[in-house]
């Protein structure tokens, strides 16, 4: 358990997402699945899982949260990138949007696996490969991002997906206009990031973690209960115990899908 105000975001939330959070804590009143959130010495906790889940815990007015936590430097934990796949928004104008972000400069390349992104690199339906090339700073990088995205962030729907094949995405997606494929960010710029009260656009951080604790199913009454965190530190600790008791704990190692997210 810790404060809402003791754990940073370093990606903006999927305002959305989050209104549709507010109606679903307000419906069931439970929190399923714990925000994860990295700690290192020194610096306050970064929500690397859970941005929207966390503003709309704020927005309705908690002060406590149950998260899962993690060492920063857990050899087990990795930073990806999801790619976007954006709908209903043709080729074009996305490219005059690209064009339009400044200082970048956009390149038609061949579609070589493994090859640097740039800022980030659209794949179209058509098999076109366009690089966005950017800025090295950190700071404008991020700035370039968000000029970036706004476009389909704001006008036109996208999807958070792991894999690149066109064939599958158009089967996946009817309209699919374009995969957009991101550079990567390492934990460290993270950390400079949220020291700087930064973040990366909604949904470009993928974490992979050595281990994941999903449907706890937190009764959202006690995060609202006037109790300390550290009693409240208490009431989890023995909430854990009897689930072990019950049996109620299971570890799955393989992947795997969720079809009620």
């Amino acid at each position: 358990m810790v404060g809402l105000d003791d754990v940073v975001l370093h990606e903006d939330p999927d305002m959305e997402r989050v209104a549709r959070l507010v109606d679903r804590f307000s419906a069931e009143g439970i929190l399923k699945n714990p925000p994860v959130v990295g700690r290192s010495p020194g610096r306050r906790r970064i929500v690397l899982d859970g941005a929207n889940r966390i503003t709309a815990l704020r927005k309705m007015g908690y002060f406590h949260v149950l998260v899962q936590e993690l060492d920063l430097s857990d050899p087990g934990l990795t930073l990806g990138t999801w790619h976007h796949a954006i709908e209903h928004l043709g080729a074009q104008e996305l490219l005059d949007n690209a064009g339009s972000v400044a200082g970048a400069r956009l390149e038609e390349t061949a579609d070589s696996p493994g090859a640097e992104p740039g800022l980030a690199r659209f794949h179209f339906r058509d098999g076109r490969v366009v690089t966005v090339q950017g800025a090295e700073d950190l700071e404008y990088r991020v700035a370039q991002l968000h000029q970036l995205t706004r476009v389909y962030h704001r006008f036109a729907h996208f999807d958070r997906v792991s894999y690149t094949d066109l064939n599958d995405l158009t089967r996946h997606y009817r309209d699919f206009t374009a995969l957009l494929v991101f550079r990567p960010f390492t934990l460290d710029d993270l950390q400079q990031l949220t020291h700087r009260d930064r973040r990366v656009p909604s949904g470009v951080t993928r974490i992979l973690l050595p281990k994941r604790a999903l449907r706890f199913n937190l009764q959202l009454e006690m995060l609202r209960a006037g109790l300390s965190v550290e009693e409240k530190e208490e009431w989890l600790r023995q909430a854990i115990l009897e689930k072990v008791a019950g049996k109620a704990i299971r570890f799955y190692r393989e992947p795997t899908f969720f079809f009620d997210e």
